[in-house]
């Protein structure tokens, strides 16, 4: 399989933005997310990924087609994956875990990753690479907000 992974550029923005709108709208499934007047969902943290050296946007390539994005930062603790999603014509076809697993590994330390607990896909999702990464090596608990979980592990050292 060919797939690689690309830090996204300012120039990709525009891309990100587009993938990150249908996101959002798939999101609204599982919990409530406005749009503004335009009829667009807020992000407001996406030009930050340009601008702020705690954060690191990536793009994903299955062959010369986009298949996803994440967005990672790195909080005071730990990095965090705020977002990340596989395009739906790359899903189940073990991309994700490719993808997801890579980035992690770019950024060495401890994780947290949050997930709604609604959306079963992305629970499972989450809660398999984990476990198939670090073993039982993680610790999982109530995320701040209502229906929310989060998993905390650390992958080599930092």
């Amino acid at each position: 399989m060919n797939y690689r992974i690309k830090t996204a550029d300012i120039q990709d923005k525009p891309l990100i933005y587009y993938m990150l709108q249908n996101y959002l709208r798939d999101l609204t499934e599982f919990e409530l997310i406005p749009l503004n007047e335009s009829g667009e969902y807020e992000y407001q943290y996406l030009k930050y990924y340009w601008t702020e050296s705690t954060r690191f946007p990536y793009l994903f390539y299955c062959g010369e087609d986009v298949a996803g994005f994440a967005l990672i930062r790195r909080e005071e603790q730990f990095f965090s994956m705020a977002e990340f999603t596989i395009l739906p014509n790359f899903r189940r076809k073990g991309l994700g875990t490719l993808y997801a697993g890579d980035v992690i590994h770019k950024h060495p330390w401890k994780w947290h990753i949050e997930y709604n607990i609604k959306n079963t896909a992305g629970k499972n999702f989450w809660n398999k690479l984990i476990l198939d990464m670090v073993g039982t090596c993680f610790q999982k608990g109530q995320g701040e907000e209502e229906n929310r979980e989060f998993l905390e592990f650390v992958i080599g050292e930092k």
